[in-house]
C-alpha cells in the first residue's frame, strides 16, 4: 500500500485550446505534467475528475483549485464565457465537483487568479492594491485590494482589456465593440501595427517577425518594426496610465506571453508622460514589474484561495 503525501491540492488552468494541471503543497508546485486539450463543456469537468482520481492514489488531495478563461461567481458558476471554451457558460463547476469528490472547490477567473498568487507570494507580495495585467492574443486583467480580488456586482472586475481608449479609429475588438485596450496593446493589435506598417509585407505580420526586425539594427525594415513597436508600448501604457490614476496601486505586475517582450524602460517613459505629477515618482521606485510565475500564475492563484480555506 502507497503512503498517500498530506495537505497536497489539486491545481488546474482552463484555457481556450488546453488544460494544464500541477500539484501544490502549500508552498510551491512539486509537479508538473503534460496538458491536454480543452475539450468544452460538462466534458471538461470528466477531464479534471479524471486527473483527481489518478492523482488521489498517491496523495492525500485537500482541495481543488481551479482557474478559467471566463466570468465566474462567488459560486463557481460560470457566468460569462469565452468564446474560445464551448458550452461552458452556465456550468455550476464548484457544486458538481465537491458533489463528485467532497472536497472543497475553489473557482477563479485566470487573471484574477494570478493576480492573487503575485499577491501571495510573487514579486508584488503584499503590495496593497495590486493590478495584474496580462498581455497576450488578448489583453486582461486582476486586481486584489486589501488582500481580496475584486470581482465586482456582476463578476467583471479586472476585466481591463475592455476600457476605452480615446481614439476613433473604430478598431474592432473580440466582445464585438469597437476601440477597447485590447484592440491595440494585446497580440492581435500589436499584427493590426505591423499590418499598417507593412501593408505589402505578410512575412512581417506576426509578432514573432515584427520583434524581431525591431531588434535587428542593420535589418531594412528595422525603423518601421521600431516604430510599431514603440506605439503598442504607447497603448499599453495609456491603458496602466487609466487604471493606475483610479485605483493607485502599489504595484503593477505584467504578465503573459507578450509581457516577456515588454521593454521596461521605453514603457516607464510614456508612463511618466502621461501620470499625474505626483504619481511620477512611483514609476522610478519600480511601479511597474514582471511577473516570474510565467504561465504557472493561474494554477499557483487557484491553489492558494483553496489552500487558504483550511487555514
Amino acid at each position: 500500500m502507497v503512503k498517500k503525501i498530506k495537505q497536497v491540492y489539486l491545481g488546474i488552468d482552463i484555457g481556450g485550446t488546453k488544460i494544464a494541471h500541477a500539484l501544490f503543497d502549500g508552498k510551491k508546485l512539486i509537479t508538473h505534467t503534460q496538458n491536454v486539450g480543452t475539450p468544452g463543456g460538462r466534458s471538461i469537468l470528466n477531464v479534471v475528475s479524471g486527473f483527481y482520481k489518478k492523482y488521489s492514489k498517491r496523495y492525500e488531495l485537500c482541495g481543488i483549485g481551479i482557474s478559467t478563461a471566463g466570468m465566474v461567481s462567488d459560486s463557481g458558476k460560470i457566468v460569462g464565457s469565452t468564446g474560445n471554451i464551448k458550452n461552458w457558460y452556465g456550468t455550476e463547476v464548484k457544486k458538481i465537483l465537491e458533489k463528485r469528490h467532497n472536497v472543497p472547490v475553489v473557482v477563479e477567473n485566470d487573471a484574477n487568479a494570478a493576480a492573487y498568487a503575485e499577491y501571495k507570494i510573487g514579486l508584488a507580495k503584499g503590495s496593497n492594491p495590486l493590478l495584474m495585467v496580462t498581455l497576450g492574443t488578448g489583453v486582461g486583467g486582476g486586481i486584489v485590494i486589501n488582500g481580496k480580488v475584486l470581482r465586482g456586482k456582476h463578476f467583471a472586475g479586472g476585466e481591463i482589456g475592455h476600457i476605452k481608449l480615446s481614439y476613433s479609429k473604430h478598431r474592432l475588438c473580440t466582445c464585438s465593440k469597437y476601440d477597447c485596450l485590447e484592440a491595440y496593446a494585446s497580440g492581435n493589435g500589436l499584427i493590426a501595427l505591423a499590418k499598417h506598417y507593412f501593408p505589402d509585407k505578410k512575412n512581417m505580420h506576426s509578432t514573432k517577425a515584427l520583434f524581431s526586425v525591431a531588434e535587428r539594427e542593420k535589418h531594412q525594415d528595422n525603423l518601421l518594426a521600431l516604430r510599431a513597436v514603440e506605439d503598442w508600448h504607447f497603448y499599453v501604457a495609456e491603458g496602466i496610465c487609466n487604471l493606475v490614476q483610479v485605483i493607485d496601486p502599489e504595484k503593477v505586475v505584467l504578465s503573459g506571453g507578450l509581457s516577456l517582450k515588454v521593454n521596461l524602460k521605453l514603457l516607464n517613459k510614456e508612463l511618466k508622460k502621461m501620470l499625474l505629477p505626483a504619481m511620477e515618482k512611483s514609476v522610478d521606485k519600480g511601479l511597474v514589474v514582471k511577473s516570474k510565475f510565467g504561465n504557472d500564475a493561474g494554477i499557483l492563484g487557484a491553489c492558494l484561495l483553496v489552500s487558504d480555506l483550511l487555514i
